[in-house]
């Protein structure tokens, strides 16, 4: 799924070229990253990526080497269980019975033998009939990941069964989790057989599903079709509902990448908690009485701090954004106001 507007990740990421189109922690973008990370248990033509039009050209441009047929258009994002549903059909159709591996294109995971070893996990618990996620152990009280709270172990493999799907919690029940040891992070990371899944949608979310079969029975309009079908994310389409669903845990370190605070937990910080993305090839950054900034500017730039702490800056061409980074969940609003004002809108896109 590389759809996503990334919005936290702003002035970098844009309307034109959104998080998973940049490179963010690496050499490769995002969506290299996630695709290497595929090249591990499955061959580069089964490799599919949804997203809409206007991504799909952008994403050739930057990756010329993914062929069209290769892309899962969605004419409107609708949150992720549409996307899902409608990449079960056109693979089920492609590859009848096959186990199918939902990937977000925005995750860092390391390291990749672990990764690989999971999924292979995952995928023998799928040909069972279950509808897999892979569930990650907590490491601090986070409170913007939703969380899985895992029952039962299966009898075969390192699976659980799942007894809940949590909310984003507030700090203190974050921390209740992270001390109770059966509450894992949700990772957003799906396997199941295709078949399987259809079969779950077709008993929980019909309007979901009922659309588009019928767009692909009578090669009608995908797009009316989509228009017809709500928003809503596949965890609570489906997942809370069914009664297949297990958690694997995963083996590896995990993020979402889903703010510029990530970073911190990415990249190797100084002694007093500063990151600069890009920092190690310039070489020149000088701090003073300065801590838990993180930095992304240029390279070949001297970035001297001097008192500051808790800080957020980002320059990108003609953007300079500095933030405290206990406000940096307000992103959204900031680009509210840019919405609101044509003269700004040109910094969006």
């Amino acid at each position: 799924m590389a759809g996503g507007k990334g919005e936290r990740f702003w002035p970098r990421s844009r309307l034109s070229l959104p998080k998973q189109l940049q490179k963010v922690y690496s050499n490769r973008t995002l969506l290299q990253e996630t695709i290497d990370r595929a090249l591990l248990f499955t061959s580069r033509d089964r490799i599919f990526i949804g997203c809409n039009a206007e991504l799909k050209k952008a994403t050739r441009k930057i990756h010329p080497g993914i062929k069209k047929a290769q892309f899962i258009v969605e004419p409107e994002g609708r949150n992720t269980a549409p996307i899902i549903a409608l990449a079960a059909l056109e693979l089920e159709r492609r590859f009848g019975g096959a186990v199918q591996v939902v990937l977000s294109a925005d995750h860092y995971i390391a390291p990749p033998e672990a990764f690989r070893e999971t999924i292979e996990n995952a995928v023998r618990t799928a040909r069972d009939g279950w509808l897999v996620t892979l569930g990650v152990r907590p490491t601090r009280p986070e409170v913007g990941y939703g969380y899985i709270r895992a029952g039962a172990a299966l009898p075969e493999g390192p699976a659980r069964s799942i007894e809940a799907f949590q909310e984003k919690p507030g700090l203190e029940t974050a921390r209740e989790y992270l001390a109770d040891g059966n509450y894992f992070w949700n990772s957003g990371i799906f396997i199941w057989q295709g078949r399987r899944i259809l079969e779950e949608f077709e008993e929980h979310a019909p309007d979901i599903i009922g659309p588009l079969q019928e767009a692909y029975r009578s090669k009608g309009k995908l797009r009316e079709a989509f228009s017809t079908i709500p928003e809503r994310p596949v965890d609570i389409a489906i997942m809370e509902k069914s009664k297949r669903i297990a958690m694997i845990p995963a083996t590896f370190s995990w993020d979402d990448v889903g703010s510029w605070l990530s970073l911190e937990r990415i990249l190797e910080a100084d002694p007093n908690g500063n990151v600069r993305l890009e920092g190690k090839k310039a070489g020149a950054m000088v701090t003073l009485d300065a801590a838990n900034n993180v930095i992304v500017t240029k390279k070949n730039k001297l970035v001297a701090l001097l008192g500051v702490s808790d800080t957020i800056l980002v320059e990108e061409g003609d953007v300079v954004f500095l933030a405290a980074r206990d406000r940096l969940d307000d992103i959204k609003k900031l680009l509210a106001e840019l919405k609101q004002n044509p003269g700004l809108q040109k910094y969006l896109r």
